[in-house]
């Protein structure tokens, strides 16, 4: 069974439709959107910014406990349009927050999107920087975002103990395994040498 609209399914069918992929950023106090086009698109109310998006991001995944992890990249950073967070980012508190990366699809060679082909929800993890060559006088940095899936997983091992609340959402709502919990077990640390 698809998920995918009626509409969506017949322009696949058709052969022939345009991708837009869009990334949202939803930072405490300000929502920002990019996309790679030549001017601003409006989806859903909010006005998405041209030419900052400029790669979807590579997956880095592994067996085990480890959290795939989706990287976005940035360039030409900064910049003076104060619309623009992400040139901003490290003004907001974006440790764990929400991006959603949506690729839409639409009429070729018109602005008319059709539906949704794929979402998906993350939460930033880390930003990085690199610096670029001197352009002119000043020197501008490629900047690389980290994102995590939400929930348990992107969380790993904290050593924070996790409400009751988190508990269920992440495993079941009628879970009480930690109705009664107050401290997470420490392990204690035994320096030189440890007769037993």
């Amino acid at each position: 069974m698809s998920v995918l609209s009626s509409e969506v399914e017949d322009l696949i069918e058709s052969g022939e439709f345009a991708l837009l992929d869009l990334i949202r950023f939803d930072l405490p106090g300000k929502t920002v959107g990019y996309h790679r086009g030549g001017r601003k698109f409006t989806y859903n109310g909010l006005a998405y910014l041209p030419n900052r998006y400029l790669q979807p991001g590579d997956l880095v995944s592994a067996v085990g406990v480890a959290v795939t992890t989706r990287t976005i990249v940035f360039s030409n950073i900064p910049v003076a349009d104060p619309e623009d967070a992400v040139a901003r980012i490290e003004e907001f508190n974006y440790q764990n927050t929400p991006a959603i990366i949506t690729s839409l699809a639409g009429e070729p060679g018109s602005s008319n999107v059709v539906g949704v082909l794929v979402s998906t929800i993350y939460e930033i993890d880390q930003v990085r920087y690199n610096e670029g060559a001197v352009s002119g006088s000043e020197r501008t940095l490629t900047m690389m975002i980290d994102l995590q899936p939400p929930g348990r997983s992107a969380r790993g091992s904290t050593g924070v103990k996790r409400s009751q609340a988190e508990q269920q959402f992440d495993n079941d709502p009628t879970d009480t395994g930690l109705e009664h919990v107050a401290t997470n077990a420490t392990i204690p640390e035994e320096w030189g040498q440890v007769s037993r």
